[in-house]
């Protein structure tokens, strides 16, 4: 079946697709069969095809084994140690969307961060807190990131790890169906954009570079992609305080964790794979075209 359909799709229409990518992953020896309704959903509505969320799903598998250190048990572990770890930023949703129904992901730094911050930590973290709202919010329409730099210390190159960075990126871009509808920084030193332009451009893909923007202006610079009143109070916003968000999210993860333990299992079987599967996808399978993102 070939078509345009609207950004609007029918909740039919949509668990019809669920239950197409369901039968393609069901056909797939190297693939995990016992994958949640949730996650196929976001999936669906996250993508402009169905060949497109197959590509994705099996490389959210896949990746398990190509990054085995953003995923290994103890780094996915939310516990005492997983908190201490995570002193250093503050990383939440807003609890709101925008008028489009984008959810914004929110960084902030601590006092502590450059004594504290731990990337292969803080980069699990992130891919954790996208698979968990990826579980709340099936219906995703797209996010915004939004990073705080105030305190970002002029060492922070230093800080990062080139391989870890490269491999949450990977993960992300070939991985996730959250769309990225912008990376915003804002109160961001000068030294900011070099970062951006030489640890980050070489691994983005170039429509994800040319949606970060690097500001020096403070929060009223975020009124063009969003209502302002949507920010955590700390922001003069209506939502709940940075802290208190980044605990609830926190929280979040910590009432998960056996799904994370779970899930960090679900990798795909290479042995297994199909000769030619990382061509087709099931190439034969039923198309839908969505309006461009």
């Amino acid at each position: 079946m070939v078509g345009d359909i609207s950004n609007k799709r029918s909740n039919e229409a949509v668990e019809e697709d669920v239950q197409r990518l369901k039968d393609w992953l069901d056909k797939q020896p190297h693939l995990p069969h016992d994958v949640e309704h949730e996650i196929l959903t976001a999936f669906v509505n996250g993508t402009k095809s169905l060949e497109i969320a197959k590509r994705k799903l099996d490389a959210y598998f896949s990746n398990r084994n190509r990054y085995v250190k953003l995923y290994d048990e103890i780094s996915r572990d939310v516990n005492a140690q997983f908190r201490e770890r995570s002193r250093s930023t503050n990383q939440f949703f807003l609890t709101n969307t925008t008028p489009e129904g984008y959810a914004v992901f929110f960084i902030t730094l601590n006092d502590c961060f450059e004594k504290a911050f731990d990337h292969p930590h803080e980069a699990t973290r992130m891919l954790m807190l996208l698979e968990a709202k990826m579980r709340k919010w099936p219906e995703n329409k797209g996010a915004y990131l939004v990073i705080d730099c105030t305190g970002a210390p002029a060492s922070l190159i230093t800080m990062f790890s080139p391989t870890t960075l490269a491999a949450c990126l990977g993960c992300y871009q070939e991985g996730f169906p959250i769309k990225m509808k912008g990376t915003l920084n804002f109160n961001a030193p000068p030294f900011i954009e070099f970062v951006v332009n030489n640890l980050f451009k070489p691994v983005m893909k170039t429509k994800l570079y040319e949606r970060t923007k690097v500001t020096s202006e403070g929060a009223s610079f975020l009124k063009q992609f969003m209502p302002l009143e949507m920010l955590p109070s700390n922001y003069g916003g209506n939502d709940k305080s940075v802290a208190e968000l980044n605990d609830e999210w926190l929280n979040i993860l910590e009432e998960n964790r056996e799904w994370f333990l779970r899930s960090t299992r679900q990798a795909s079987d290479e042995k297994k794979r199909p000769p030619d599967s990382e061509n087709t996808y099931g190439i034969e399978g039923t198309f839908r075209k969505l309006a461009v993102d």
